[in-house]
């Protein structure tokens, strides 16, 4: 049975704040991408024994360091250089919270079709004795806004670089929003396309505009269809983390959604819109899984 987890930025800053929440709504892992108005890569020692400690006392687990890595140019050295830097400093944090699992992404892509892929397994070589070193697993997620963007890029990376320390990190709204996914839907074809190196899964919706972009929507609003999603990962025995990454605010909250869930909004920021897609995904998993059995 795969577990829930969350973005405790999109809650809040105040990592006790970000816990409470969680633990009102059974999430069991925390995905740290910032706390305290601190990206995670920059998180001083002191403050990643006090978020060691925070989660303890909540017991909850860190699940995921959602670090920057990999999102810069690939023609700057330098600044790739950087980002093995951040690599390293995430993998350090990971094992002093004892997890095993980083984020990163493969190079900004500026909307390019034609993907440069010599170019970015050559740029990586670097990283697979970072993470025997740190004894890390790298989860690559799919971005629209870089080179890998879809499930099949993903799948396509995977493949040639041939890591086995480098496994999928699912996004299906990510897939969406990019222009090589609109041909791809996200459930059954591009999650049948990384499911077998899957390692982690990030959970928010999307839907199409009249504009013709496919912006951010509220759980269940979307294409991404995350009661299947949910019931395959059950089917096939993924054992990971589901974690929500909100990426909506409470002025989009639709009215269809009030009677059930309107009064997760009382909160400021984000807080209330995350509260509402913990509650939504919470149901909606109970249905799935009965569903299933």
């Amino acid at each position: 049975m795969f577990r829930l987890g969350a973005f405790t930025d999109e809650i809040s800053q105040d990592l006790e704040c970000a816990c409470q929440v969680c633990s009102e709504f059974g999430v069991e892992g925390l995905e740290i991408r910032g706390v305290w108005q601190t990206p995670c890569q920059e998180l001083f020692d002191a403050q990643v024994r006090d978020i060691k400690r925070i989660a303890a006392d909540h017991g909850i687990v860190v699940c995921s360091i959602a670090s920057p890595f990999g999102k810069c140019e690939l023609d700057q050295p330098a600044e790739v250089a950087k980002h093995m830097d951040y690599l390293r400093r995430c993998g350090d944090i990971a094992r002093e919270l004892d997890c095993t699992l980083v984020r990163g992404f493969a190079f900004w892509g500026h909307g390019a079709r034609e993907k440069p892929w010599e170019r970015m397994l050559d740029a990586y070589s670097p990283v697979p004795a970072i993470l025997d070193e740190k004894g890390i697993v790298l989860g690559l997620e799919n971005e629209a806004a870089c080179y890998v963007g879809t499930a099949q890029h993903l799948r396509t990376f995977l493949d040639r670089f041939a890591c086995s320390r480098v496994k999928a990190l699912w996004d299906p709204a990510n897939h969406v929003q990019d222009p090589d996914g609109t041909s791809v839907p996200a459930y059954p074809d591009g999650y049948d396309l990384v499911k077998a190196d899957l390692v982690h899964v990030h959970v928010k919706d999307a839907a199409p505009a009249p504009d013709g972009g496919v912006p951010n929507v509220f759980m269940g609003m979307g294409i991404c269809k995350w009661k299947e999603h949910f019931a395959a990962l059950e089917r096939d025995g993924y054992a990971g983390f589901c974690s929500l990454e909100t990426h909506v605010s409470p002025e989009q909250f639709p009215p269809s959604l009030a009677a059930k869930y309107g009064q997760y909004l009382s909160s400021e920021g984000r807080e209330g819109a995350s509260k509402v897609c913990l509650a939504w995904i919470r149901d909606t998993i109970r249905t799935s899984l009965i569903d299933v059995s």
